[in-house]
C-alpha cells in the first residue's frame, strides 16, 4: 500500500505539471532595488510641478519694460512693473518714476513708432543688465522736441534691481545728446527742458507737501 500511494502522487505530480500553461511555469523575474522603488510623484519637472527660476522671472519684468511700455505704449502695465518708490538714475540725475514716465511718454510723442530692441540680457543676483537700440522716426512733438521727420537709432544700456516680483531701482545709460544731435537740434534745448521739468516735479512735490500739512493742522 506505500508503494500504491508512492505511485499515484508521482503519477498525479506529474499530470499538473504537463497541464499548466507554461507562462505560468516560467519564473518571475526579479527586478532590481531600484526599479522597485515607487515613483515620486512630486518631483520637480512632471507637469503641474514646474518650477521658474527666480532670476528667470525678473528677466520677464524687465523685458516688460521693453515691450509693454516703451514699444506699445501700454503705460496701465506701470504698476504691474515698477515699486511706488522705484528711484530712476540718468547718469548723475537722479528722477522719481513720475519723472521718468512722464519723460518716456514724451519720447514716444516726439517718436510715434518707436521700437526698442533688447540686445542682451544678462542677470546678477537680483538685478537684470540689458543693452538696448532704440530706432523711431520723430514726425511729432515731445520731450520739448519740434517734429523734425528724422530718424533716430540709439545705443544704451540699463540696470535694474527686482525685489518681490517688482523693479525698485534703475540706472539708465545713454547718450542723449546724440538724441538731439541726430534729429538737427542743440542738445542745450534738452537740457533746458530737463530742468524745466525737475523744477516742475520740485513744485508739485513742495505744493503736495503744503497741501498735505495743512490738512493735518485742519484735523
Amino acid at each position: 500500500m506505500p508503494g500504491q500511494r508512492m505511485f499515484f502522487l508521482m503519477v498525479i505530480s506529474c499530470l499538473s505539471i504537463l497541464f499548466t500553461p507554461e507562462e505560468q511555469r516560467k519564473p518571475t523575474p526579479t527586478l532590481p532595488q531600484q526599479q522597485r522603488q515607487p515613483v515620486d510623484q512630486t518631483r520637480p519637472g512632471l507637469p503641474g510641478q514646474i518650477q521658474i527660476a527666480p532670476a528667470e522671472q525678473n528677466k520677464v519684468v524687465v523685458r516688460r519694460v521693453f515691450d509693454d511700455l516703451f514699444t506699445r505704449g501700454r503705460y496701465e502695465f506701470i504698476e504691474q512693473i515698477y515699486a511706488k518708490d522705484c528711484a530712476v538714475h540718468f547718469g548723475n540725475r537722479n528722477a522719481r518714476l513720475e519723472q521718468a514716465i512722464s519723460e518716456g511718454k514724451g519720447w514716444r510723442l516726439a517718436a510715434p513708432d518707436l521700437n526698442m530692441t533688447v540686445e542682451r540680457m544678462d542677470v546678477e543676483r537680483d538685478f537684470v543688465i540689458v543693452d538696448w537700440i532704440a530706432r523711431g522716426t520723430n514726425t511729432g512733438k515731445g520731450n520739448g522736441v519740434p517734429a523734425t521727420g528724422k530718424k533716430i537709432l540709439i545705443r544704451g544700456n540699463s540696470r535694474f534691481r527686482v525685489a518681490n516680483g517688482k523693479i525698485v531701482e534703475v540706472w539708465n545709460n545713454f547718450d542723449r545728446d546724440e538724441i538731439f544731435r541726430q534729429l538737427g537740434v542743440p542738445p542745450k534745448l534738452g537740457h533746458l527742458y530737463d530742468d524745466a521739468q525737475d523744477l516742475l516735479y520740485a513744485m508739485n512735490e513742495a505744493f503736495s507737501s503744503d497741501k498735505a500739512g495743512s490738512s493735518l493742522q485742519s484735523n
